[in-house]
């Protein structure tokens, strides 16, 4: 899994990483949804799981953005790297979840000015 720090098995540009083993009670009903669904997507248990959780806490990034950029907290821009998303995707969710940004064309050039400077 990237990302992962625990201890990598190869080095360059293909390293893969070893995360670390966390156990997690599940209902029978939950497990065989799981199972159920891993098959559907033609892989184990384990690797369903991951895509479950990486896509979960993506979703949790996204839900908190919104919820600092709803409450004032946080700027457009902040909330788009809060969530790992691109300015344009959280402007879409923004839009899509109601959310008054006062940000205006203005706003978005000077956005995306200061990106092209980080990087």
């Amino acid at each position: 899994m990237r990302g992962c720090v625990e201890g990598s098995l190869y080095t360059g540009w293909d390293t893969v990483y070893m995360g670390q083993t966390v156990s997690v009670r599940l209902s029978k009903e939950s497990l065989r949804e799981v199972d159920r669904l891993a098959e559907r997507l033609k892989t184990d248990r384990s690797e369903a799981l991951r895509r479950f959780i990486e896509r979960g806490l993506r979703e949790a990034r996204i839900d908190d953005a919104l919820d600092r950029l709803r409450k004032g907290k946080i700027s457009v821009g902040r909330a788009a790297e809060v969530a790992g998303v691109t300015l344009y995707e959280m402007l879409d969710l923004v839009r899509r979840h109601h959310i008054p940004s006062g940000y205006g064309p203005e706003d978005l050039e000077r956005d995306l000015r200061e990106l092209g400077r980080r990087g």
